[in-house]
């Protein structure tokens, strides 16, 4: 009799070898210790000097010892909760799992009526939050821009308070300082009950973001300090340029971006030791020819997957990046690039996966880019699921009742499994060609714009508690008094 039979839990993509893996750690322990930070923020130093880290200046470098002392603190799973209370809809954040979602802040937007780019507005929003919860394959929400018709400092509090009522999966959610995080926290708190069952029962992760190279800005910390005080999973994420902001060898950015992301772990531990923390880094290259940063480079496959596994290796879960393109609008270049760095992040179980529907090199959302990318999820999800051998999937006593010159239509094993076995698509077209010309001959750019249409026109999000409109309300005025008074 055999236990534990099953060895693999589906496909899965392995760059670097363990002993490569330690190497890369030695390096990024290095540079916290001997090379440092700038960090921009005297609390933050404080809190790291009493950490054990050494303080010169603007300057901290952080022993070896306490960054693995942070690391250890900081958990692997944990999870991320839909706002309604759907357990399908709950983010498990844990090993082997890869999960999809929107991006935050491009300033333009593809129009759905119109098709043309233009400013990206607040209706946009509720645009996306609406879309993104009807779809199967996303797990999360970002905006995919930011509002361009209100204050700009309000930007990201009128963001999510237009999301929140149109989804009610989780949302990844970011600010420019800590006001607006307040304003943020304050809606999902009200939703989940108060601030202990908040922290029970997580419904949003704040993003924050350093600067490449090798500095920690104020505004990042603020935001840091504040997720790790209320228990708010954060990402801490750097965004360097292969050969810019960042060594040109993909060995070397991720080095570098670890270093730039550890640093916040650091302090969140401290702070709050098991605060849930995702490492990040939105790896890519400078194009030496356009100067872009290319989010459709082989480059930036290549180097998420060696950050993930780096995280992984490390045991934290990681911020990654996929279904993004270069190219400007819903064309063939947009569902190469997007499909092949979606695989690649399903392939390395990239535990939060973001920028699914960036287009023109992260410059404007595409909610048309996040409906084909939900396609090419559903396709890497079936690849990644791999193949399970037991005595049922075997098969050797159907093959053997069919036997030579029958068919297995009619098996009972048939029935039982082919809905589980097969993908079914819901963009791609399968029909043969007469049936395909008498449905119209449309092209995948048609459908996933009829798609897009169909969804907001008949997809009704879970409704929030009355309590949570009135404080939604409420801040939203508090904020507008806050500018006012600042002007």
């Amino acid at each position: 009799m055999r236990a534990n039979y099953r060895v693999h839990s589906g496909t899965r993509f392995q760059l670097l070898s363990n002993d490569q893996l330690q190497e890369m750690l030695d390096g990024v322990l290095h540079v916290l210790e001997y090379t440092g930070l700038e960090v921009y923020h005297e609390e933050a130093r404080a809190i790291l000097k009493e950490a054990g880290a050494w303080v010169d200046g603007l300057l901290v470098r952080i022993p070896a010892s306490i960054v693995k002392d942070a690391l250890q603190k900081a958990p692997r799973s944990f999870t991320i909760f839909a706002r309604d209370g759907n357990p399908a809809n709950d983010i498990h954040i844990g090993p082997g799992r890869a999960h999809f979602g929107p991006g935050p802040t491009p300033p333009n937007f593809t129009d759905i009526d119109t098709l043309e780019r233009r400013p990206y507005v607040r209706n946009d929003a509720a645009i996306v939050a609406k879309v993104c919860d009807a779809l199967p394959n996303i797990d999360f929400v970002e905006s995919l821009g930011t509002i361009s018709d209100v204050h700009p400092d309000l930007a990201a509090s009128y963001e999510f308070a237009t999301m929140f009522p149109n989804t009610s999966k989780p949302i990844v959610a970011w600010s420019f300082d800590k006001d607006d995080a307040e304003d943020i926290h304050r809606i999902a708190v009200a939703a989940a009950g108060g601030q202990e069952a908040f922290e029970r029962r997580p419904s949003y992760v704040h993003y924050c973001e350093p600067l490449s190279p090798l500095v920690s800005t104020e505004e990042a910390l603020n935001k840091l300090l504040f997720a790790a005080r209320h228990r708010v999973p954060v990402i801490f994420t750097p965004c360097p340029l292969a050969g810019g902001t960042a060594p040109i060898t993909p060995a070397g950015i991720i080095i570098q971006a670890a270093a730039e992301s550890w640093m916040g772990l650091v302090i969140a531990q401290h702070v709050r030791p098991g605060t849930p923390f995702f490492m990040g880094g939105v790896l890519s290259i400078m194009d030496m020819k356009d100067m872009i940063l290319a989010y459709g480079a082989p480059e930036l496959s290549l180097m998420m997957a060696g950050i993930t596994e780096l995280a992984h290796f490390a045991g934290l879960p990681l911020w990654q990046t996929g279904g993004c393109t270069d190219s400007k609008t819903l064309d063939e270049q947009a569902a190469i690039e997007g499909s092949l760095s979606v695989f690649f992040s399903a392939l390395t179980a990239g535990d939060l996966c973001h920028d699914v529907g960036y287009t023109e090199s992260g410059l404007t959302g595409s909610i048309f880019q996040t409906v084909m990318m939900n396609e090419a999820i559903g396709y890497s999800r079936r690849i990644t699921r791999g193949i399970e051998v037991n005595e049922d999937t075997l098969a050797v006593e159907v093959i053997n009742h069919v036997g030579p010159n029958g068919h297995y239509l009619r098996e009972e094993h048939t029935r039982r499994h082919y809905k589980k076995e097969f993908w079914y698509p819901k963009l791609m077209d399968r029909r043969n060609f007469e049936e395909w010309e008498v449905m119209g001959s449309s092209r995948m750019r048609d459908r996933v714009i009829a798609y897009t249409h169909d969804i907001l026109a008949s997809h009704q999000p879970a409704p929030i508690k009355p309590e949570t409109e009135q404080v939604i309300e409420q801040v939203l005025v508090a904020a507008e008094e806050r500018v006012r008074n600042n002007s």
